[in-house]
């Protein structure tokens, strides 16, 4: 008797979310994985928790403005200048959502690597740190966009 084993498919399921907290939006996995390119390298349930780590990220770094907000009175993020929109999506959600993408690709870029590489493999994969400090780096753009802040302070000597 022989018994043929077929990994489950790493794509995410359709139309599969991680939820935000009900202020801030949820994350489309599939729209992630297609804004990343990661195609069918990284299995849903990795997606998921770099998704996670990318939320709680963010959520941190925008926890002042945020409580700013809702002192406003404002009761989520699309709430936030809903007259500010690009392509019809407000453009808070897309910096949120950009913000968060690149906080989990900063993650996955550090945590993905192949066990089984070679030394040729490994050596490229330590070339991933640079890549994890671009996302990290884009992150950031995003969320001083989002509160308005400077990216960069230049003094003048």
């Amino acid at each position: 008797m022989t018994f043929v084993t077929v990994p489950p498919s790493p794509a995410s399921p359709p139309e599969s979310t991680v939820a935000g907290d009900g202020w801030w939006p949820a994350i489309d996995c599939n729209v992630m994985r297609n804004e990343l390119r990661l195609g069918d390298t990284v299995p849903h349930a990795r997606l998921v928790a770099a998704i996670e780590g990318g939320l709680i990220t963010v959520d941190g770094e925008l926890a002042d403005w945020r409580a700013a907000r809702e002192a406003e009175g404002i009761d989520g993020l699309a709430s936030f200048e809903p007259e500010r929109t690009l392509g019809g999506k407000s453009r808070a959600v897309l910096l949120w959502t950009r913000a968060v993408r690149f906080a989990a690709a900063a993650e996955l870029a550090e945590l993905h690597r192949d066990m089984t590489a070679t030394a040729h493999g490994q050596a490229r994969a330590d070339d991933d740190q640079l890549t994890a400090a671009d996302y990290r780096r884009l992150c950031t753009q995003a969320v001083r966009d989002l509160i308005g802040t400077p990216r960069c302070t230049v003094e003048l000597i």
